[in-house]
């Protein structure tokens, strides 16, 4: 600042200038007390959002943060906690299990009120037997909305109270069916679940009366798991996919969720055992080892009311494979597939290149889709007019049997193709795949 130049800034009031240190990471929140005797009150009663931005804050530091810290604490990011050593037995051999809590993050958060929490993050550097979160974290926090715990173990006898919680993250935990159970009563706001590599538990039982989306990621590394919603009645959305690049295959059953209107799934690593008769908008993304399935749609039986269909296949493993010559072009008329009769309406799918199982696949919807209005293909990159006049004789576009079906070719712009899905905790019920076209432009 020259020398003589009014400090404006500092002539703000202190729950204007709070509210600006607030907004700061905890380092540079911290550091504004070197500022002036004028700013060196402010950080320490300002709302409090304790992260590292992108470091790992030391333990001694985040404890003298939050015994000292005299404003409300709003957020806690603490990652990459220091594990804690794994213990045995000594009469067995066999690990054993903490489940007392870990005394540091009790600390944290127990001896002080969390009255004003809104967003709670914590998670070990690794997983171990013994990184048990304890009870107080899950208790005296009326405000909390958004919270994500991952790498660690639930306390047994858990007894959960987060009556504003909205989004809840639980990724790479260990917990048993008891404690799911508490997790989700405990939440009576709660509108949106995304789980990875959830351990210790075999079958997944969702009751909620808010859940609104669900995100399941499933991993080949933990005890092969089945999904059920038991009831859920404003259940929307769910989206399963493996963790990584991972093919493990998980079972999902619904049971009762009447208004579960959009379902993600990668290909081949799904087996559905329910026709869901409520679902409209399907995302299909890759293939498994497996095509069969894939080619003849049959999946699309348990989806008899579905009107958009998305498809992003795995161009490495559809343009490996040669065209199939005994694939059927048609539904056969004793086994009719519900939706491509009456419902399916839309269908947009990439990577196309006209190599493989993939003509077939396209084909075979342009054929049977008997009143799609509309049908969109992305191409791996620019081609010429043979080329696509080729390509539309190969599908068979003039024999498609929506005569009124529009179709469209997009070209990818570069070799990069954009990411297809939603947010996990995007809530909205609009189209979630208007971006699955980005980075094409129509051809």
């Amino acid at each position: 600042m020259a020398t003589g130049q009014a400090d404006l800034i500092s002539n703000l009031p202190d729950d204007v200038l709070g509210t600006i240190v607030s907004l700061l990471h905890t380092r540079d929140g911290c550091r504004t007390q070197a500022l002036s005797r004028r700013w060196r009150p402010i950080w320490r009663a300002a709302p409090l959002n304790l992260e590292g931005g992108g470091y790992r804050l030391p333990e001694q530091t985040v404890s003298d943060i939050l015994s000292g810290h005299l404003g409300p604490v709003r957020r806690i990011f603490i990652f990459m906690i220091k594990s804690l050593p794994r213990r045995y037995d000594l009469r067995t051999g066999h690990l054993t299990v903490n489940n007392a809590g870990d005394g540091r993050v009790d600390s944290w958060l127990g001896s002080r009120g969390l009255a004003h929490l809104e967003e709670l993050r914590l998670s070990y550097e690794y997983n171990t037997h013994n990184n048990t979160l304890p009870p107080s974290v899950f208790s005296s926090a009326p405000a909390l909305r958004v919270a994500s715990f991952g790498r660690s173990r639930l306390p047994p006898n858990l007894a959960v109270d987060f009556p504003l919680l909205q989004q809840l993250t639980l990724w790479m935990v260990t917990l048993t069916e008891e404690a799911l159970n508490a997790v989700l009563a405990g939440c009576p706001a709660l509108e949106s679940l995304v789980m990875t590599e959830i351990m210790g538990v075999v079958c997944l039982r969702i009751r909620s009366p808010t859940l609104r989306s669900i995100c399941f990621r499933h991993s080949s590394h933990v005890t092969p798991q089945e999904l059920v919603i038991e009831d859920a009645s404003c259940l929307e959305r769910a989206k399963l996919q493996p963790f990584g690049t991972d093919n493990s295959v998980v079972t999902f059953r619904v049971i009762h969720a009447p208004k579960l209107e959009i379902f993600s799934q990668l290909m081949n690593t799904v087996r559905l055992t329910t026709t869901m008769h409520t679902v409209k908008i399907l995302e299909l993304k890759g293939v498994g080892h497996d095509l069969d399935p894939v080619l003849d749609l049959s999946f699309l039986k348990f989806f008899p009311c579905l009107e958009r269909l998305y498809i992003c296949l795995n161009s490495e493993r559809w343009f490996s494979h040669p065209l199939s010559k005994n694939v059927r072009m048609y539904v056969s008329l004793d086994d009719p597939i519900e939706c491509l009769e009456h419902r399916l309406k839309k269908v947009a799918l990439k990577i196309y290149n006209g190599k493989g199982p993939i003509v077939d696949f396209a084909r075979f919807l342009i054929l049977n889709a008997k009143v799609l209005e509309r049908m969109e293909i992305g191409l791996d990159g620019n081609h010429d007019d043979e080329w696509m006049a080729n390509e539309k004789r190969k599908l068979r576009v003039e024999d498609r049997a929506s005569q009124d079906a529009e179709f469209e070719f997009k070209m990818s712009s570069s070799s990069f193709l954009a990411h297809m899905g939603m947010n996990f905790h995007y809530m909205s019920m609009m189209d979630p795949f208007y971006t699955f076209f980005d980075g094409y432009v129509a051809r």
